[in-house]
């Protein structure tokens, strides 16, 4: 059996790496303020390459996953609604406002940052189809941030992962310690999963004969 394959037959059930490149003990737990809602379609839950469900890991007690696109059964934004905190759609749209400390001054929290992951279209698309958004303020993220995240492609380099516009967008509202927990942690998991996917287990079979 070849590396590439063990690699995917071997695959750590949390965090779904190659258990030889597994990041669960990194995933160490937030608490926050803020309550963040990511709206997750049904078929990128199956991908390996997803980052919201990091989000959830990282801060299980403010950040839920809610999935749509599942067959047979509507989407409902009415349990996301119901959460706490000044509703704010992530998303750079024409009416939204940058996040910075102004907009903390202007618009005071507690939070509730709504994040739709998925591609641009998808994303643009979650609020478009669901009426009850539309009263929700739109807010995007300072210009100029560079993704860095390497497991897709992206078309454009500042077209960043849900789990990095999260960080970034807590960062501003909650503080740049909590940026900088999450981005250590994604940092730590891209260039694992970049590592377990070339199939080469060198770097690891070293580490083990020290």
């Amino acid at each position: 059996m070849s590396q590439r394959r063990a690699s995917h037959h071997n695959r750590c059930p949390n965090c779904r790496i190659n258990q030889f490149f597994c990041v669960c003990e990194f995933l160490n737990p937030l608490k926050i303020k803020t309550q963040v809602s990511l709206i997750v379609h049904v078929s990128e839950l199956k991908l390996t390459s997803n980052t919201a469900q990091f989000v959830e890991k990282l801060i299980p007690s403010e950040a839920k996953i809610y999935i749509r696109g599942r067959v047979n059964d509507h989407f409902s934004p009415d349990p996301i609604l119901e959460r706490s905190g000044r509703p704010l759609f992530l998303f750079p749209d024409e009416n939204s406002i940058e996040l910075n400390d102004s907009f903390k001054t202007n618009f005071p929290g507690p939070y509730h940052l709504i994040v739709p992951d998925g591609n641009w279209n998808q994303a643009k698309q979650v609020k478009k189809r669901e009426a009850k958004f539309d009263t929700i303020q739109s807010v995007k993220l300072p210009p100029n941030l560079i993704a860095e995240y390497k497991l897709r492609k992206a078309p454009r380099p500042d077209w960043v992962s849900t789990f990095e516009a999260t960080a970034y967008a807590l960062g501003i509202l909650e503080g740049k310690n909590v940026e900088d927990h999450m981005m250590t942690f994604f940092r730590k998991w891209v260039s694992s999963t970049l590592a377990a996917r070339s199939g080469d287990f060198s770097s690891v079979i070293k580490k083990e004969n020290l």
